[in-house]
């Protein structure tokens, strides 16, 4: 968000656009990036920077990426009227 929409450093881009609500608590947002984009767009941006908490989420172990999967399949082959084995 930091940066779309403004021509220039300073310009009116869509970070800009929503700290207003974000400050009076009318926009609630969830966003996600990297570590080395945050340090590059937000945290340039002390007044944008305050308005989010920082939340790490680390990779998950192998272990939990197929109970994960295994929790997803269900959907997935009903949508796509398919079977989707341990094997695969």
């Amino acid at each position: 968000i930091v940066g779309a929409g403004g021509g220039s450093e300073g310009a009116m881009d869509a970070g800009n656009m929503l700290k207003p609500m974000l400050a009076r608590g009318e926009l609630r947002l969830i966003g996600a990036t990297t570590l080395d984009e945050y340090r590059e767009n937000i945290e340039k941006d002390p007044a944008l920077e305050r308005r989010f908490q920082q939340i790490f989420v680390g990779e998950p172990s192998v272990e939990d990426t197929i109970t994960i999967l295994r929790g997803i399949a269900p959907k997935y082959e009903a949508h796509h009227k398919v079977t989707i084995t341990d094997g695969a």
